[in-house]
């Protein structure tokens, strides 16, 4: 394994362990989340303003607020980053407010979505970003009306944050929604936002969507399945990798490094959700090198897009999954 790329490895499970001793009562699959979160920036957990920041929301919420919940957590962990947490914080209030003015609908997205915004997009440009997400969702509803809802606002926010011209995109996104799905794929809403990150690369539909098919292939017979609540990972990974055998090595590398790890073996962690924790380490260490000029791909223009997606594809993935966990045991 790469030695920078084992530095993010081990200071996520260091920091995992961090926050399995200082948040007992949160859920397990939100601590893995938030130990990659803050690996992938090259960040140690402190534990001090966590929950710190969690207490900051809890007072500038109200008791339905969306902010708070699993989400105060989420976002505790994003916000930990920030020079000034509580500048932030407050900005993301704006922009939820001007999303709702755009019809968005109050769900456990939005704060994401804000965030999002206020993360990588300029003051200035907020309110048409607002508006191009707009566009983009009611484009995607109009094409999978059944399919389409709250849970699609953070993607439609990544794609009005890139360049990306809406309704050509979205031509894109139908297509390799069809494509993927002739190529085997059964269609739902993991393959629709496997669309939606594939339409941020530059490559042709046909050659990216039968890599994402080799990508997926390989992880399989390495034994790094990922269920298709995780297809938004191969996305990402088929956008910044020149060679599928090289990438699903790595991943295969530090899924089977972790699985030796307290915390993250077979007992501990579901299999897919290992999967995706490793594709996502590799993917951002993927980024950086990109952004350094280490590695070149044909996506110098939707890079930012692609790095948000990283994120948010792990974080959608992991918040369906505690979910669903959460469902299973209270029936």
């Amino acid at each position: 394994m790469d030695a920078l790329l084992k530095v993010k490895v081990d200071l996520m499970v260091e920091s995992f362990y961090q926050l399995e001793g200082s948040f007992k009562m949160e859920n397990k699959l939100l601590k893995h989340l938030g130990a990659m979160t803050n690996a992938s920036r090259g960040k140690r957990i402190d534990t001090d303003t966590i929950s710190e920041i969690k207490k900051y929301i809890k007072k500038e919420t109200g008791l339905t607020s969306y902010f708070r919940g699993a989400n105060a957590f989420i976002l505790a962990n994003l916000l930990c980053l920030e020079t000034d947490y509580e500048e932030f914080f407050k900005n993301m209030l704006l922009v939820y407010e001007k999303l709702r003015a755009e019809n968005f609908k109050n769900s456990q997205y939005l704060p994401l979505a804000s965030y999002t915004i206020v993360k990588e997009v300029d003051r200035g440009n907020w309110d048409y970003v607002v508006h191009r997400a707009k566009q983009f969702y009611e484009s995607m509803k109009s094409k999978h009306f059944w399919l389409t809802s709250s849970d699609d606002y953070v993607f439609a926010v990544v794609l009005a944050a890139s360049d990306l011209e809406v309704s050509e995109t979205s031509l894109r996104i139908e297509e390799c929604y069809n494509r993927l799905n002739n190529l085997g794929f059964y269609k739902g809403n993991d393959l629709q936002t496997l669309s939606h990150i594939l339409a941020l690369g530059e490559e042709g539909v046909q050659e990216k969507c039968n890599k994402a098919v080799r990508i997926y292939q390989k992880l399989k017979e390495a034994k790094v399945k990922l269920q298709y609540s995780g297809l938004a990972s191969i996305g990402v990974l088929t956008l910044i990798c020149t060679d599928v055998d090289k990438i699903v090595s790595e991943v295969k590398e530090v899924y089977d490094y972790i699985y030796k790890k307290d915390g993250y073996g077979f007992w501990s962690l579901d299999k897919s959700m290992r999967s995706i924790l490793s594709a996502s380490l590799v993917a951002d260490y993927y980024i950086a090198n990109i952004n350094k000029g280490i590695l070149q791909v044909t996506i110098s223009n939707s890079i930012n897009a692609i790095l948000i997606a990283q994120q948010q594809a792990a974080i959608a993935a992991i918040c369906a999954a505690s979910a669903a966990a959460s469902a299973a045991s209270s029936s």
